[in-house]
């Protein structure tokens, strides 16, 4: 696919697989295209050429695909606060749960099962506004479970985090990944979520594509290593003090 914004930056013939059940790295500097990709694939963008074929159907424009393909795939913002904007987390948990027309008990069986998922079950009746930067991440991701997707796109889910968060961060995700059977796709410029997290990794530079394979190929290419710097680089100068 092939996608351009005001004539100076494109992302060109880029292609990726993802396996169900499993974790892909996307990275690369600032500006390399990221999370234009990201909007591309969940149809927030549309592709100048080429196809985005998801779960082995071709991503149009119909209103109708859009919908039904969001039901199957959760899109997790950098910033919380692009997602969060009922006057309770519990209300906008179950926000998109409505949306899809479900009984009002299947509704409040899957937001309790979601904010049991991200640990913010006390924390229901709050406003989005009362919460910490890691609470309002959990708080945007639950209310992407309760639409039961098989993919979830995370746009820099570790960003501002502080360990102890990272750590229940990481938490949850494993255990949907084991329990629900969830792929994940996210960004990062951490490689060492890249490095023991991810299955494989796309490097993208100025949109195109420079590396995508095995993680240990990836980030041990002299090419790869120049271009994203590495841990090495950054101890070797301060061993230097």
């Amino acid at each position: 696919m092939n996608f351009e914004y005001n004539s100076n930056f494109s992302v060109k013939d880029l292609s990726l697989t993802i396996e169900e059940n499993s974790i892909y790295a996307l990275t690369g500097n600032n500006g390399s295209g990221k999370t234009t990709l990201l909007r591309l694939l969940v149809g927030l963008l549309k592709p100048k050429s080429g196809t985005i074929k998801i779960f082995n159907e071709i991503l149009t424009r119909d209103k109708n695909q859009l919908w039904k393909l969001r039901q199957r795939i959760g899109f997790l913002f950098q910033n919380p606060d692009d997602q969060l904007f009922a006057p309770t987390i519990e209300e906008d948990v179950g926000f998109g749960a409505r949306n899809l027309g479900l009984e009002e008990e299947e509704v409040k069986k899957r937001v309790k099962w979601a904010l049991e998922a991200v640990n913010l079950t006390e924390y229901r009746k709050f406003s989005p506004y009362d919460l910490s930067w890691g609470q309002k991440k959990r708080a945007a991701l639950a209310g992407l479970l309760v639409m039961k997707p098989k993919l979830l796109i995370l746009d820099e889910p570790f960003a501002n985090l502080d360990f102890r968060s990272i750590y229940n961060h990481l938490k949850i995700l494993e255990t949907l990944r084991k329990e629900e059977k969830m792929s994940i796709l996210f960004t990062t410029h951490n490689l060492f979520f890249i490095e023991h997290w991810a299955d494989r990794v796309l490097v993208l530079n100025d949109g195109e594509a420079v590396f995508e394979g095995n993680i240990e190929e990836g980030l041990n290419s002299p090419k790869i290593k120049k271009l994203l710097g590495s841990y090495e680089d950054i101890l070797n100068l301060l061993n230097k003090k």
